[in-house]
C-alpha cells in the first residue's frame, strides 16, 4: 500500500492485544497511551512506560508502526525485517506530559520514524541513521537519530511473534549529533557504537558529550581502533626522501586486508560498503593480475588510509588486537613481521645498509609473491593466536 492511498494500516484486534502483552512482558506495564487522533496512513499509538523500582527511566514505545509491511531490499526478504516498533527511554525527571517541543520532541521523533517507511515507500532496521536536518528543539543539539537492539527490557524482546506467524522486530532509537552522524555515514553503525560505548547512555542526555569530539580529541579510544595508519608510512617517504612511489606505504596494509577478505572474517559494514571490491579479490585468486588494487581501496576517501579493527568480525578483530599489540612492539607485531619479510627479501647487510633509510619495507616490490610471503607469515602467526586464545 502506497501512503498516498490513505486509507489507514491498523493491527487486527488480534494483533494489537499480542503487542500489548508483549510490551509489558517485556519493557513494563503501562496505564498511559498518546492516542493518535489522526493517522493518514498508518495509527500510531506511544505507550508511556514510567519509572519502576529497578528501572529509573521512562520507556516510550510505538504501538502501530508494524502494521505496515516495509519495503525492505530483495536481498533482505526472507529475513523478516518487514515489519517494526519503535522506542526512546527517558529520564524519570523528564516532563512527559508538557506540550512544548523542549519535552515533546521525544514523542515527535518516534511518530517521524515510525510513518518514514510509507511515505518514503523504504525501511528502517538496525543500525540506520534518520537526520532529522536540524536540533529536535531549542535546548539539545542532538538531531538525527540512530536505530540500534533495545538496550532496555528483558532479554528476547527484540521480537515479537504476530498471530499470523509475522515477526515485528523491536528498535531503540538513540538521538545522535551532527558529527556522530558524519562519522556515521562514513565508518557505520558498528564503529558509532564503539566510540559511543563509554560516554553516551542508552537514556536519552540532551546535553550529553559528543562521542565524535570525544573521539577527536583522543580521549576514547579510538585510535586502538586503528591498528595502523598509512600517514605514518608516509611521513618516513617525505622525511627522509625516499626514492619511492608513494602507493608503497599502502603495501603492508593492503596485504593484511587481502589476507581477511579471503579468510571471510570482515564486518558486516565493510561487507555492505565494499561487496564489489571483495567479489574482485575471490573471483579473481587464481589471476592476480585482474584483482582489485587495495592500495587505492585504502587511499580513497572511505578507509582514508587507515586499517581498523571495524573492518573485521569478532574472530578478526580479536586477533587483529593480538596480532598488532596495539602498537606494541610483542614477537607477534605485524609491522615487524613486514620488516622482517624485507630483511629476508634483501638480506641482513642490505638491509641494514645506508641505501634503505631503516625504511627498507617500502622498497619491498608489490606482486603476488610478496603476499604469498607475507600472506604466509600471517597464517602462522593466526595459527599460533588460536592456540593461546581457544577462540571459538
Amino acid at each position: 500500500m502506497q501512503a498516498n492511498d490513505f486509507e489507514t494500516e491498523m493491527y487486527t484486534e488480534k494483533e494489537m492485544q499480542t503487542v500489548e502483552k508483549h510490551i509489558e512482558k517485556y519493557y513494563g506495564k503501562f496505564k498511559e497511551v498518546f492516542h493518535e487522533l489522526v493517522s493518514p496512513d498508518i495509527h500510531v499509538d506511544i505507550c508511556i512506560i514510567p519509572p519502576a523500582k529497578k528501572r529509573n527511566y521512562y520507556i516510550l514505545t510505538t504501538m502501530g508502526m508494524g502494521a505496515h509491511k516495509m519495503n525492505v531490499p530483495e536481498e533482505l526478504k526472507g529475513e523478516n525485517l518487514e515489519r517494526a516498533e519503535l522506542m526512546i527511554a527517558l529520564p524519570p525527571d523528564w516532563k512527559i506530559n508538557d506540550p512544548d517541543e523542549c519535552n515533546y520532541w521525544p514523542i515527535r521523533l518516534l511518530k517521524n520514524v515510525a510513518r518514514l517507511p510509507v511515505s518514503a515507500n523504504t525501511w528502517v532496521g538496525w543500525g540506520h541513521t534518520v537526520d532529522n536536518q536540524e536540533p529536535y528543539a531549542e535546548n539539545t543539539s542532538l538531531c538525527g537519530a540512530l536505530l540500534i537492539d533495545p538496550e532496555v527490557g528483558l532479554p528476547g524482546g527484540n521480537v515479537l511473534t504476530l498471530p499470523c506467524g509475522e515477526d515485528v522486530n523491536f528498535y531503540q532509537i538513540i538521538p545522535l549529533y551532527r558529527e556522530e552522524m558524519d562519522y556515521k555515514l562514513t565508518n557505520g553503525a558498528s564503529a558509532l557504537l564503539e566510540i559511543m560505548e563509554n560516554i553516551v547512555s542508552f537514556v536519552v542526555e540532551i546535553d550529553r558529550p559528543n562521542a565524535s569530539e570525544s573521539y577527536i580529541e583522543g580521549e576514547l579510544g579510538f585510535c586502538a581502533l586503528t591498528m595502523d595508519d598509512v600517514k605514518y608510512h608516509m611521513e618516513s617517504i617525505d622525511e627522509k626522501k625516499l626514492p619511492v612511489d608513494p602507493i608503497n606505504a599502502y603495501n603492508h596494509l593492503a596485504v593484511y586486508l587481502r589476507w581477511f577478505i579471503e579468510h571471510d572474517m570482515l564486518s558486516d559494514m565493510f561487507r555492505e560498503n565494499f561487496s564489489e571490491i571483495i567479489n574482485g579479490v575471490r573471483e579473481n585468486l587464481g589471476e592476480p593480475d585482474k584483482m582489485p588494487d587495495l592500495r587505492l581501496l585504502l587511499d580513497g576517501n572511505a578507509l582514508k588510509g587507515r586499517l581498523m579493527l571495524t573492518y573485521f568480525d569478532h574472530e578478526g578483530a580479536e586477533f587483529t588486537e593480538w596480532y598488532y599489540g596495539n602498537g606494541e612492539e610483542t614477537a607477534h607485531f605485524y609491522p615487524c613481521d613486514v620488516d622482517g619479510y624485507a630483511e629476508k627479501y634483501f638480506g641482513t647487510d642490505r638491509y641494514n645498509s645506508d641505501e634503505f633509510s631503516d625504511e627498507a619495507y617500502l622498497f619491498v616490490p608489490w606482486n603476488e609473491e610478496y603476499y604469498k610471503g607475507l600472506s604466509k607469515v600471517i597464517d602462522e602467526k593466526y595459527a599460533m593466536w588460536k592456540a593461546e586464545s581457544n577462540f571459538e
